[in-house]
């Protein structure tokens, strides 16, 4: 006799387009709410399309600068809207990340090298485009 099989068990996937959907959305708030966004950065496992499910969006967010200290801006800069991952955000001011690029700091290097730009404005303050 053939048996259900688990109820516990759901067979899931993660949905490529409508996550990079979601953050180009999330990139174009972010530049709409803050003055002083410049560029807005995709790194990690969603532009390596390593993702599988459970896996997050880190988000680079690069400020002309703020008055706040860093851990103090991350729940400024999360999602105000349900997003189909959790999403990290590191916004970090221009000049902090010069600094720590000078220094060697890996993880920032690699966020910058495998960085995909969807979001902010040039320091001439032109608009780069989230479909680029």
């Amino acid at each position: 006799m053939r048996e259900q099989s688990s109820p516990s068990v759901r067979v899931t996937w993660f949905d490529y387009d409508a996550v990079w959907e979601a953050v180009r959305r999330f990139a174009q708030e972010l530049v709409e709410r803050f003055e002083g966004v410049e560029e807005v950065r995709v790194f990690g496992s969603l532009v390596r399309r390593e993702c599988v499910p459970g896996s997050d969006v880190d988000v680079l967010v690069i400020l002309r600068d703020h008055p706040l200290p860093f851990h103090e801006r991350i729940p400024l800069f999360l999602p105000r809207h349900p997003m189909p991952v959790s999403v990290d955000v590191f916004p970090y001011t221009r000049r902090e990340v010069e600094q720590m690029l000078a220094e060697g700091n890996h993880f920032l290097r690699r966020a910058m090298d495998e960085g995909v730009v969807v979001g902010g404005k040039v320091r001439t303050g032109k608009m780069v485009s989230s479909e680029e």
